[in-house]
């Protein structure tokens, strides 16, 4: 109870009245530490903003071209600028965090940073993650804090900030929301899925586990490093880095496991921001400690005084209950419900009805990192017009690269219809009724139907507050098929063979093509009663439990469940055409390799052999040079890129804020300016392009893997 009240100030015992606790959280501490985050966080998201927040592609995903994707914002009347003054939003948004690292015009730089921020969060959900709310809530409590009374530029300019006390309820904010993150992703993370190992899958090939190796197999690693592990860590961090006795242990793994998430997953500053936050659990004045340490500095002195603290009565060695004023109260008020709100807001999916699809509500407040992972198999979208002619759209059509969450969340889903409605209606198909067949896999079960494909979506009358009827739910009852699955797969695997596991509610159909390369291709039935239509001689088949039936390839087929219960069956492929063309890639490798001294019957044999094979082989021994790269050159090649991606940021701002003031250039000079921008990352491209990779080009093999 002595360490918690060290960090915090009081203890349960403590609190006795509300007045008691209102002058608790005025107590007065040192701004040391709250100064460090500051910084750190100021720096990360210098860092962050012209990357994964996307300045750096602003004139794409804002500019002309960019006008006719659909866009999935949290608020329907928000909508996109002007790609110049989304531009110079960035900018702002960059300047923003420049002052907060600075504390330079602190309240106006966190002002400017947390509006614009929550304005870009807000205008695109499909973007949304757990740590880019993270920020967005961070952003809110420097604004609302005094972080900038210590090592600040503020702080320069006006002796009363200079070296100030902060008020205890500070540090409170900032330290529940860090063991927030840790503990409520530990609590989401008791989902069976999880606890069982089915959620991420292969994690352990990553190059992070080679020293693992020696100790565990891939299947063991995965269930008990990243699962069980991800799990423990996840729980007890926060309390590790509480208490003094374990704060230096809840360091060590708290910055072993962020450090192995920044080689495992693409998501930016995150792992960082949690490295340099764990660090504001320190006593208070341990930054100032530190910095008193380094060269040329003198010893850390106490602060001053801040009107806005409640002082220790030094005669009676306790804290002395006074009268608050009403901006203390206040404080005290808003302390509690922030925190009240934080911790009902993850679990209010019983009211937010409408978001709620297979993983209870949108990503990224929720904290459930990690523990649902999907294997995407098909989807088709279906529109039929005014006076009901049937057509069909490209899965993507009308999005931006990398918009494939709308597919998992109900509420994206019914805009993505609406949108695509209001696109065809653009090029004069009125009235028309939107229909998705979209098929997932969630955490290694049966590939199943997300959303019903007889419904409307886009007439689908939603509401925040409602059940999307139209996602089908999930078939948790088949859940322990997912071990029998796994020895089906394994079993076919050692025969060259692919399988696809499908599962179907009673009455639906699924209408799929066979390449002809698929030549082998058999469906069996593991559960349920099917019937087989074929197109080709319009015959129908019907297979019970355990029987099979060769499918013809070049044809459409359609399965219907005609079982009461749900159906389940199994594709089983080979792909001929795709082992030959392996076969022969492998073949002229080891011609090319018996002949590598003779220049000129290497050419000779490149030029007698089929061009597609041997592009196919100069990307393959591309893709191996490119894992041949020095450290040197990975280093050099990481700095320039990133150099490039500020370089591009900041010409991006100049251009447009010459825009705003006097107007669009030609087009000639739009397109030498384009060049321009992106002249860095051609160069830093093209300096460490393997040698062999100039003469591969995209080829049609990949057309050849045509799935099921």
């Amino acid at each position: 109870m002595v360490m918690a009240k060290d960090l915090f100030g009081f203890t349960l015992n403590d609190f006795k009245s509300w007045k008691t606790f209102a002058t608790l959280l005025h107590q007065a501490r040192d701004p040391s530490i709250l100064a460090y985050t500051r910084i750190a966080f100021g720096l990360l998201m210098i860092i962050d903003i012209p990357q994964e927040r996307g300045m750096t592609s602003a004139d794409i995903n804002y500019g002309e071209d960019g006008e006719e994707f659909c866009r999935f914002p949290f608020f329907s009347f928000l909508k996109p600028l002007p790609a110049d003054f989304m531009i110079l939003l960035y900018f702002f948004m960059f300047l923003g965090a420049l002052g907060i690292m600075l504390g330079c015009c602190y309240r106006l730089s966190c002002l400017v940073f947390t509006l614009v921020y929550w304005y870009f969060f807000l205008l695109d959900k499909s973007t949304w993650n757990n740590h880019s709310y993270l920020y967005g809530l961070l952003g809110f409590l420097f604004l609302v804090t005094d972080c900038h009374r210590y090592a600040s530029v503020d702080g320069l300019l006006r002796k009363e900030l200079r070296d100030s006390h902060v008020p205890l309820w500070n540090y409170a904010l900032f330290r529940f929301q860090i063991f927030l993150v840790y503990f409520y992703a530990g609590l989401k993370k008791t989902n069976f899925d999880w606890l069982s190992g089915y959620s991420m899958h292969r994690l352990s090939r990553h190059w992070v586990f080679d020293p693992m190796r020696i100790f565990l197999d891939d299947a063991n690693m995965d269930f008990i490093i990243v699962h069980l592990g991800g799990f423990t860590l996840d729980i007890s961090a926060g309390f590790l880095l509480f208490f003094d006795r374990t704060r230096y242990i809840g360091f060590l793994l708290c910055g072993m496991f962020h450090a192995m998430n920044s080689q495992l997953f693409n998501i930016g500053m995150f792992p960082y921001a949690m490295i340099a936050t764990m660090f504001s659990f320190c006593p208070h004045n341990s930054f100032k400690v530190m910095m008193s340490r380094l060269p040329g500095n003198h010893h850390a002195s106490p602060a001053q005084k801040n009107e806005n603290c409640i002082y220790e009565d030094s005669t009676k060695k306790k804290t002395k209950i006074i009268n608050i004023s009403w901006k203390q109260s206040f404080a005290a008020i808003f302390t509690s419900l922030y925190i009240i709100e934080q911790l009902f807001l993850p679990y209010s999916h019983f009211i937010s009805k409408g978001y709620n699809g297979w993983t209870e509500g949108p990503y990224g407040y929720s904290w459930d990192m990690m523990i649902h992972s999907f294997q995407n198999q098909h989807t088709k979208i279906r529109y039929v017009d005014g006076f009901g002619e049937e057509g069909y759209l490209k899965p993507g059509a009308f999005l931006n690269a990398g918009r494939r969450r709308w597919s998992a969340h109900p509420d994206m889903t019914v805009q993505y219809a609406r949108c695509l409605k209001d696109r065809l209606a653009g090029i004069g198909i009125e009235n028309a009724s939107i229909y998705f067949d979209i098929w997932k896999s969630m955490n290694g079960r049966f590939q199943q139907r997300v959303v019903d494909p007889r419904v409307d979506v886009a007439s689908y009358d939603w509401s925040p507050f409602k059940t999307a009827t139209f996602v089908l739910p999930v078939l948790t009852e088949l859940s322990n098929w997912r071990e029998k699955l796994k020895s089906i797969r394994s079993e076919y695997k050692n025969q060259t063979l692919s399988v696809v596991f499908v599962a179907d509610f009673p009455g639906m159909e699924l209408e799929n093509f066979v390449h002809e390369d698929f030549k082998n291709t058999t469906v069996e039935v593991l559960k349920g009663r099917i019937s087989v239509h074929l197109d080709s001689d319009k015959s129908n088949l019907t297979l019970s439990e355990g029987k099979r039936f060769k499918v013809p390839g070049g044809d459409y087929h359609v399965i219907r469940t005609t079982s009461s219960s749900t159906s389940c069956y199994v594709y089983v492929y080979h792909n001929s055409t795709d082992v030959e063309i392996h076969g022969k890639v492998e073949e002229y490798r080891k011609r090319i390799s018996q002949s590598e001294n003779d220049f000129w019957l290497t050419q000779s044999m490149a030029d007698d052999e089929d061009q597609m094979i041997v592009e196919l082989y100069l990307r393959e021994e591309a893709k191996k040079n490119s894992r041949k790269i020095s450290f040197y050159d990975r280093s050099v090649r990481f700095v320039l890129k990133k150099c490039a991606i500020f370089r591009r940021s900041f010409l991006l701002s100049i251009y447009s804020v010459r825009n705003i003031l006097f107007g669009r250039p030609n087009q000639q000079q739009l397109s030498l300016e384009v060049e321009h921008l992106d002249r860095w990352f051609s160069q830093t491209y093209a300096r460490f392009k393997p040698a062999k990779e100039e003469s591969a080009k995209p080829s049609d093999r990949e057309n050849l893997k045509t799935e099921l």
